[in-house]
């Protein structure tokens, strides 16, 4: 499967570890195909300089040299999504052809959307496990 992760997924695997750390494990551990679009990845890297500008540098490092497929992001902003912040990621999943959505944006949770699906960091967490 093509996984595009969102950037509040990979904030909250890096610094606080819980079900999003546990996911990120689950799927190093798998043949999926992990995407980070350049949307997300300035996405990540500005909000660790703002909230944790100490830690910002390593953490960025380290999350860069792990099994992640940095890809372009599309030009692309349609879309009809209760955030406005989500089109540039839907619309990457779209270009990217990612099969699923790791956010834990309520917004995009209950969004609807059958593809990409979307799944929080702990609903595939489970559905993996329980497939596993």
């Amino acid at each position: 499967m093509r996984i595009l992760i969102d950037t509040n997924v990979l904030i909250s695997a890096f610094v606080f570890g819980g079900k999003a750390g546990k996911l990120l494990e689950l799927l190093f551990d798998s043949s999926n195909e992990l995407l980070i679009s350049e949307y997300v990845d300035l996405e990540v890297k500005e909000k660790l300089e703002m909230k944790w500008p100490d830690k910002a540098e390593r953490v960025y490092s380290l999350y860069h040299s792990l099994p992640f497929i940095f890809c372009k992001s599309t030009s692309e902003r349609t879309g009809n999504l209760r955030d406005k912040k989500d089109i540039p990621i839907l619309n990457d999943a779209l270009f990217l052809k990612a099969d699923i959505i790791v956010s834990g944006d309520k917004d995009f949770l209950e969004a609807g959307l059958e593809n990409p699906q979307v799944f929080s960091p702990s609903m595939l967490y489970d559905y993996l496990s329980a497939i596993n």
